[in-house]
């Protein structure tokens, strides 16, 4: 299916970098990783969404989104009597990425409860051969490429025909838009959801998570530590602490704040339950970067 590259190719040059850029569109994926190789068949599993801006890029877990949308649907059925039951069925990512190519910089965002870290991290560059092959992804055409990239060897389809240089996760750098990408040993993967254009008036800006901090590796592993320990300590620990304040970081893709929270009107109660087939492992032996 043809698809206007002209209208994008005209809304990339319209904007420009600036302390506040907003994503011009968004790809959505479904994300799995084995995390544990003695429990293959219990992959963890997200939603994830990757904000596309014409210089940066923000990537995050959509699963709270979709519960938010998920609450309205229910309230909007004609048989809505008030209670709300929903199955969880994805373990949302803490660890957000930043990506910003005009100053080649990126930021990972690790989240322990309700707290946003800011981490420093090396530019992600990627050695991409593109090959000949093609097939139809969501009705786009995308080719093959392959690289080799913390310790894994991934195949992505990226597609011309939507000309963002980005993708899921780290990767980015092709010719196209990342529709799908994977490694060879099916450990991790990306598979396409969708895409969406931003409407022109959406308040999702260029900016950090309020609240975020900057802060290092090995503090962030205290503090999961801590949290992970005694939840309740840990969230005590923080009634009133300070945010970041000082010195304005510009140039980076915020990420996925829902636009409007749902209407408690007419709410009685809200249950959520596990989906009884997803378990996957609290043990991690199979980090998804194996290299440095």
């Amino acid at each position: 299916m043809i698809k206007s590259i002209l209208f994008f190719a005209t809304l990339l040059t319209a904007f420009s970098l600036s302390a506040q850029e907003k994503p011009l569109a968004k790809v959505h994926y479904n994300f799995k990783h084995v995390n544990d190789t003695n429990q293959r068949d219990q992959p963890i599993r997200d939603e994830v969404v990757t904000y596309l801006g014409q210089h940066s890029t923000y990537y995050t877990s959509y699963s709270n989104s979709r519960v938010s949308e998920e609450i309205k649907k229910i309230q909007a059925s004609a048989g809505f009597d008030g209670n709300i039951k929903l199955t969880k069925s994805a373990s949302p990512i803490s660890r957000y990425i930043l990506l910003n190519t005009n100053d080649k910089s990126l930021k990972e965002i690790p989240r322990v409860a309700m707290d946003f870290f800011i981490l420093d991290t090396k530019y992600p560059e990627q050695d991409w051969e593109i090959q000949e092959e093609t097939k139809v992804i969501g009705g786009y055409t995308c080719q093959k490429a392959t690289t080799d990239f913390k310790g894994r060897h991934y195949t992505a389809w990226f597609t011309s025909e939507l000309p963002f240089p980005y993708g899921p996760w780290k990767l980015h750098g092709l010719p196209g838009l990342i529709l799908s990408a994977s490694d060879d040993k099916n450990e991790v993967s990306f598979d396409y959801e969708g895409f969406d254009k931003m409407p022109e008036d959406t308040n999702i800006k260029i900016e950090f998570p309020m609240g975020a901090i900057e802060s290092t590796e090995e503090n962030i592993l205290k503090l999961q530590k801590a949290y992970e320990a005694n939840p309740q300590a840990y969230m005590q620990s923080k009634i009133g602490t300070t945010t970041r304040s000082g010195a304005k970081i510009t140039n980076i893709v915020v990420g996925a704040r829902a636009s409007s929270s749902s209407s408690a009107s007419g709410i009685k109660g809200i249950s959520i339950t596990s989906d009884p087939n997803y378990k996957p492992s609290k043990i991690t032996n199979n980090p998804i970067e194996l290299k440095p």
